[in-house]
C-alpha cells in the first residue's frame, strides 16, 4: 500500500512541476518572439574604443555546447551554461593583439573547474598576452584549488581580507559497494577484459586494489606536479615551495592568527587583499580606461568574442576550413545531452563537415571517457570516411580522452595531447545488475518455460546462467581483441607492444607520448596548425561544427527533467551521501550499449 501511495504522489507531482513549466514556456516564447523582433532590427552595439576584456564564467567550460538556452535558463535560477574553452583561449589570444585591449580581468569564483589540462592551455594564451606588455589581474573572494592554478598565471592577484583559498592537492577516493550490494541482496554481474581494467572495481572490492592504488598514485603524482610546477612558476616561487607551505599549512595559519586571507598573503600566494570598493578602484588603475561612473572599463567575454568573429568571417570567408568536431564527455548510442557525447549526433557532425566544399582538415577535440563500444565504433568508422575522401584527420585531446575516447582516436593520421591529459585505457567490460537475491528474501518465486536453453537466462530476477555468463565474457573478450587490433593498426605498432600498454592502463598525456600513444604534446592550437600542414595550406579558417537543438527538444528536455525529478529528502546528511555515491551512480547511469559491452573508464575524470 505505501508504494502504491508512493507511487501515485510521484505521478501528481510529475503533472503539477509539468503544469509549472508549460505556463511559464507560453509567456518565456511569446517573450523570446517579441524580444527577437526587436533585435532584429538594432545593430549590435561598437566596442569601446579602450577597455579591459573581462572573463567571469558562470559555469564549466566544455568542447562541446548548445546554443544558449533562454528557457532553461528562466526556468532554472541556478542554470549554468557551458563556456567553450576554445572561445576562452581565442579571446585571450585575440586580444593580445587587439589595441582596444588594455589588460585582461579574470573573475573565476563561479568558474566550475577548471582542470588542470584546461588551464594549461589557457595559460599559453595568457603568456601571449603578457608578452604583448598587457597586465592580467585576477581577483575574487574565494579561489577553489582549480581557480587558483589560473589565477597563479595573472600578474596580480587579489583576495578579499575575509576571503579565502585552499590548497590541499590531488586525490581519488571512490566509494566501494561490494558489502552494500551484499546487504541489499544485488547481485552485480561484473565481466572485463584488460588487467587493470578498473571501472568495475567499486563494484567487487570494498577497497582499492593494490594494482589500482600503484596505477593511480603514478598519474595522479604526474599531475599534481604539472599543477606545483605551473603555479610556482607563474608566482615566481621556489620548486617545490607549494608542498612545503602545505605541509606547514596548520604553524602557517597559526602565524597569521587564523586568517585563511593573510596566510595566503604571507605565503606569497596572493599580492593582495581588498574589500570590494579597494579591487574596484584597483581595477580602475591596472585597466587604465574609466566608464562614465568612473569604473574600469570592461569588455565581456561574449560580447568580445562575436565582435572578432564578425569580424574574422568576413576577412577569412574565402580561405580553406579546418573543422573543430567535438567529443564531449561520455560516449553513448543516439543523441548528445548534457555530459553525454551522442553518436548520432557526432556522426552528424562529421557528415555537415564533409558536406563542406572548402574542407580542407578535420581536428577531432576529444573530451571523454569513453562509454559504448557500439557508439564509439559508429564514431569511428564514419571517422574513416574522413581519411577515404583524403582529407588529414587530426585529434586533440582535452582533459581526458580514454578507453573509448581513445577508441576513436587510434586511427587518426596524428594524435595531439596535452601532458596532464588522461589517456590510455585499452580495455572492456560489461556490467548489470539482477535482483534475485531481493526475490528469493521477500517470498516471491520465479517460474516458466523458454524455448530454447538461453531463453530468459539473462533476467533481472533471476540472474545469469553459467551459460550466459560465459557468452557475456567472451563479447567483453571481443571487444577487447577488437580494441588492440585497431589501436596496432592506427599506431603502426605490433600485438605484443599494444598488450604490453593496454590491459586498461591509464597514462597520461607525457607518458603515452613517450609509449606511442600519442605523437605530439600541445594544445588545439598546436594540432590546428599541424593539420594545416598536413592539407598543406598555409592560411585557413576554423569551423566548429555544431547542430542546434530545436525548441520542441529544449521544451521535451525539460518536461523530462520535471517528471524523473526525485522526490527525495534534502539537506544534512542526506546530501552528504547522496553526493558520495554520484560518481558511481551517474556511471551506472551512461551504460546503454546494446549489447552492454562498454570501453569505458569510470574512474578517468579530470582532476579539479
Amino acid at each position: 500500500m505505501m508504494r502504491l501511495l508512493k507511487g501515485i504522489w510521484r505521478v501528481l507531482s510529475g503533472i503539477s512541476r509539468v503544469i509549472t513549466v508549460l505556463v511559464p514556456l507560453v509567456f518565456v516564447g511569446i517573450f523570446v518572439v517579441a524580444v527577437s523582433s526587436g533585435l532584429n532590427d538594432s545593430a549590435p552595439e561598437p566596442l569601446p574604443g579602450k577597455a579591459g576584456l573581462f572573463i567571469a564564467p558562470n559555469g564549466p567550460l566544455v568542447e562541446d555546447a548548445p546554443p544558449v538556452e533562454p528557457v532553461a535558463a528562466f526556468l532554472n535560477q541556478d542554470y549554468d551554461q557551458p563556456i567553450l574553452l576554445n572561445d576562452v583561449v581565442r579571446a585571450i589570444r585575440w586580444a593580445a593583439i587587439d589595441d582596444r585591449i588594455t589588460s585582461l580581468v579574470l573573475d573565476l569564483e563561479n568558474l566550475a573547474g577548471p582542470s588542470t589540462s584546461q588551464t594549461l592551455e589557457i595559460s599559453e594564451a595568457i603568456a601571449e598576452f603578457k608578452g604583448a606588455g598587457k597586465p592580467v589581474i585576477a581577483f575574487g573572494d574565494f579561489y577553489s584549488q582549480a581557480h587558483y592554478l589560473l589565477a597563479s598565471q595573472a600578474d596580480h592577484i587579489v583576495l578579499h581580507p575575509e576571503g579565502g583559498m585552499f590548497l590541499e592537492g590531488f586525490s581519488v577516493y571512490r566509494s566501494y559497494l561490494r558489502t552494500f550490494l551484499e546487504k541489499i541482496r544485488v547481485t552485480m554481474h561484473v565481466f572485463r577484459a584488460g588487467e587493470s581494467k578498473s571501472a568495475v572495481e567499486p563494484y567487487l572490492r570494498d577497497d582499492m586494489s593494490e594494482n589500482e592504488r600503484e596505477i593511480v598514485t603514478r598519474w595522479l603524482g604526474e599531475l599534481w606536479s604539472a599543477y606545483t610546477e605551473l603555479a610556482e612558476a607563474g608566482r615566481e616561487l621556489p620548486e617545490g615551495d607549494m608542498d612545503r607551505f602545505i605541509a606547514g599549512f596548520g604553524e602557517r595559519l597559526a602565524a597569521s592568527n587564523n586568517n585563511l586571507a593573510e596566510t595566503m598573503l604571507a605565503g606569497g600566494w596572493v599580492d593582495a587583499l581588498a574589500d570590494h570598493a579597494e579591487m574596484e578602484a584597483a581595477l580602475a588603475e591596472w585597466v587604465g580606461v574609466t566608464d562614465e561612473d568612473g569604473d574600469a572599463e570592461l569588455i565581456g567575454l561574449g560580447r568580445y568574442v562575436e565582435d572578432q568573429k564578425s569580424q574574422l568571417a568576413m576577412s577569412q570567408e574565402t580561405l580553406p576550413l579546418i573543422a573543430i568536431i567535438p567529443v564531449e564527455g561520455t560516449i553513448v548510442p543516439g543523441d548528445s545531452e548534457e555530459g553525454m557525447a551522442g553518436s548520432d549526433t557526432i556522426v552528424g557532425y562529421i557528415d555537415t563537415a564533409l558536406e563542406a566544399e572548402d574542407l580542407a582538415a578535420v581536428v577531432l577535440r576529444v573530451n571523454s571517457p569513453g562509454g559504448s563500444v557500439f557508439a564509439s565504433d559508429l564514431i569511428r568508422r564514419k571517422l574513416a570516411e574522413v581519411q577515404a575522401a583524403d582529407i588529414p584527420l587530426v585529434v586533440s585531446m582535452g582533459s581526458v580522452a580514454a578507453s573509448g575516447g581513445y577508441w576513436i582516436s587510434a586511427e587518426a593520421d596524428e594524435i595531439w595531447a596535452l601532458p596532464t591529459t588522461i589517456t590510455g585505457s585499452i580495455g572492456a567490460f560489461s556490467a548489470f545488475p539482477t535482483i534475485e537475491g531481493i526475490i528469493d528474501y521477500i517470498g516471491v518465486t520465479v517460474d516458466g518455460v523458454g524455448t530454447t536453453p538461453l531463453a530468459g537466462e539473462a533476467s533481472l530476477n533471476r540472474g545469469l546462467s553459467p551459460e550466459m555468463s560465459s557468452i557475456v565474457q567472451a563479447l567483453s573478450y571481443g571487444a577487447y581483441e577488437d580494441f588492440i587490433e585497431l589501436v596496432a593498426t592506427g599506431r603502426e605498432m605490433s600485438d605484443a607492444d599494444v598488450r604490453e600498454i593496454a590491459e586498461g592502463i591509464v597514462w597520461t598525456g607525457a607518458d603515452a607520448n613517450e609509449i606511442g600513444l600519442v605523437d605530439q604534446l600541445g594544445g588545439l592550437n598546436e594540432a590546428v596548425a599541424s593539420a594545416a600542414a598536413l592539407a598543406g595550406v598555409e592560411e585557413w579558417r576554423t569551423g566548429r561544427t555544431q547542430l542546434p537543438p530545436s525548441f520542441e527538444n529544449i521544451l521535451l528536455e525539460e518536461l523530462s527533467r520535471s517528471f524523473n525529478a526525485s522526490v527525495l529528502p534534502a539537506g544534512g546528511w542526506f546530501d552528504s551521501l547522496a553526493e558520495s555515491f554520484k560518481p558511481v551512480v551517474k556511471g551506472l547511469s551512461t551504460l546503454r550499449d546494446p549489447m552492454h559491452v562498454y570501453v569505458q573508464c569510470l574512474s578517468c575524470a579530470p582532476i579539479l
